[in-house]
């Protein structure tokens, strides 16, 4: 619902002006002045207000001024006779969104009110990129060809023309933000906002607040009113990663949230209405996190309407030689020179455990690349040690050489290690009689001790 504030001091004007707005569906308040308009703006939050130029005790121009001050995204229209068209003008340049002169038809209001509040939505969203989601530049694809990864993107499909709530569960690094961002952009609200908040990055206090928003003077340091991502989020998706670590008194105020529709802020006395599509992930087990009062059992039941469970990336080596090769894509090919994996790094990185999933892949991938310096071509020896020594172990069923791919590179670690003890454990000399370097044999050593 639309709340317009009317300042004028003709009070038979405002009160017409008044009842026909309401009749429009739109909530009013009407006062004669502008120190009763800053008091109302003070404790309460309107979208658009309609401020006659001539006041009895402020200046209208001056009211544009200190009602944008108290409410940045508020939007001001100006009333004004004939002879006062100039300083109307002058209003705009302000921050004013438009003026009508007197006597205005009552047609004429509604339809610049409806603008003005077009225009106070379209700020709002803006203020999501600016503030809250840093997100959205460079973001990565649903990538992956293994059966997992199909079943993933057939969920998300299904999911996409429903406002049925999600958990995405998997651990850190898998792309649970990404899944979400997927549905969000197949589903009919892809034009509105898409809300992202990590529960488990904020104390409880500014978590309340950066979801429900508050009033002005609401507590301590609470200077302007403060518009929550609940409100932020309507007719768009809400995305809150980790609610695991929700406490137990936001899980409260969630769970009504989702059975009403509508929220409080803190220091308000009515109710905020919200239409979001609300998609949740954790990295926790939630039904444990409930057998320890950790986490409430209704809520559970409130956001578990489609589970989609992530794949861990060792779980799907298939797809770490596409996601590698699109990862030296996106770090080399803007503003830089083009590179490539070579055959050798391919299969270091298909061998690695990734403990840090796809995210852990992206950093050493950037990383990798910004070593390589000049080269065309990013080698094993780019990559850390850890990928070296830790190579995620090989399956191997005992039936013949065929059916473990890495019998070759078993074959030059068992050299490998022979020099190694005719050299008296000299890795260095190793190294250099084998002519390979100390990386490359840490990894054919790791290879002979699996």
């Amino acid at each position: 619902m639309i709340r317009v504030l009317i300042v004028d001091d003709e009070v038979r004007l405002a009160e017409a002006f008044k009842k026909q707005l309401v009749g429009e569906g739109m909530e009013v308040v009407a006062v004669p002045n502008a120190g009763s308009a800053l008091s109302i703006v003070s404790s309460e939050l309107f979208d658009v207000a309609v401020v006659d130029i001539k006041l009895p005790d402020l200046n209208g121009v001056d009211l544009l001024l200190k009602l944008k001050q108290a409410e940045p995204t508020l939007e001001v229209i100006m009333l004004t006779g004939y002879a006062s068209v100039n300083t109307a003008i002058q209003s705009m340049k302000l921050g004013a969104y438009d003026y009508l002169t007197k006597p205005c038809k009552f047609s004429e209001l509604s339809n610049v009110i409806l603008k003005a509040y077009e225009k106070k939505a379209l700020k709002e969203k803006n203020i999501i990129l600016e503030e809250h989601l840093q997100r959205i530049q460079g973001r990565d694809e649903m990538i992956g060809a293994t059966p997992q990864m199909r079943k993933v993107k057939e969920l998300i499909s299904l999911v996409a023309t429903s406002s049925t709530p999600v958990l995405i569960s998997g651990e850190t690094g898998t792309g649970k933000e990404l899944v979400a961002r997927a549905i969000h952009d197949s589903s009919s609200r892809s034009e509105n906002p898409f809300v992202v908040i990590n529960a488990s990055t904020l104390q409880p206090a500014i978590l309340e607040s950066e979801l429900f928003g508050y009033k002005k003077g609401a507590f301590t340091g609470a200077e302007t009113n403060k518009v929550g991502l609940l409100e932020i989020a309507n007719n768009g998706t809400f995305f809150i990663d980790e609610v695991g670590d929700m406490g137990l008194s936001i899980q409260a105020k969630l769970l009504r949230v989702l059975e009403t529709g509508s929220f409080m802020k803190l220091g308000d006395t009515r109710e905020t209405k919200t239409d979001a599509r609300y998609i949740f992930a954790t990295n926790k087990d939630l039904k444990k996190e409930i057998e320890r009062g950790a986490f409430r059992k209704d809520l559970f039941y409130r956001i578990n309407g489609v589970i989609i469970t992530l794949p861990l990336l060792r779980e799907r080596r298939e797809d770490i030689p596409l996601l590698a090769h699109h990862f030296v894509e996106k770090f080399t090919g803007e503003g830089g020179k083009k590179k490539r994996l070579s055959k050798e790094a391919v299969d270091l990185l298909i061998s690695y455990d990734w403990p840090g999933n796809v995210r852990e892949l992206a950093m050493l991938i950037g990383r990798a690349s910004l070593l390589s310096r000049s080269r065309e071509e990013i080698v094993a020896d780019d990559f850390p040690e850890d990928l070296l020594i830790k190579p995620a172990a090989a399956k191997n069923d005992g039936n013949s050489e065929a059916a473990d791919p890495l019998s070759l590179a078993r074959l030059e670690a068992e050299h490998t290690e022979r020099v190694l003890k005719s050299v008296g454990g000299n890795k260095s000399k190793a190294a250099r009689l084998l002519g390979i370097s100390r990386k490359k044999l840490y990894r054919r050593l790791a290879i002979h001790s699996k």
